[in-house]
């Protein structure tokens, strides 16, 4: 009868454990999640962190080739109006 009694207990010990097994599972899973999603996050800051210190490092450098650009394009403008403005017919 002893070995009846273990045996059973013995059963329902190890279907606990699949459950308790499968709940930690998902647990882990869940948490893996979080983790991955705040790593995420954090590497974002970091990156836009990067790029803003790199664009106020360099203004300087960008300003002057933007102003020049917008020169340029200035420059370009007023040369194709001179030329297309003497049309004979």
């Amino acid at each position: 009868m002893t070995g009846i009694t273990s045996s059973i207990s013995n059963l329902l010990q190890s279907i606990l454990d699949i459950f308790t097994g499968i709940l930690r599972t998902i647990f882990s899973s869940v948490q893996g999640v979080f983790a991955v999603s705040g790593t995420l996050v954090q590497d974002i800051v970091n990156m836009f962190q990067g790029l803003l210190g790199f664009l106020l490092s360099n203004i300087i450098i960008i300003g002057v080739l933007v102003a020049a650009f917008v020169g340029y394009s200035a420059y370009q403008q007023k040369q194709h109006k001179t030329t297309t403005g003497k049309k004979t017919i």
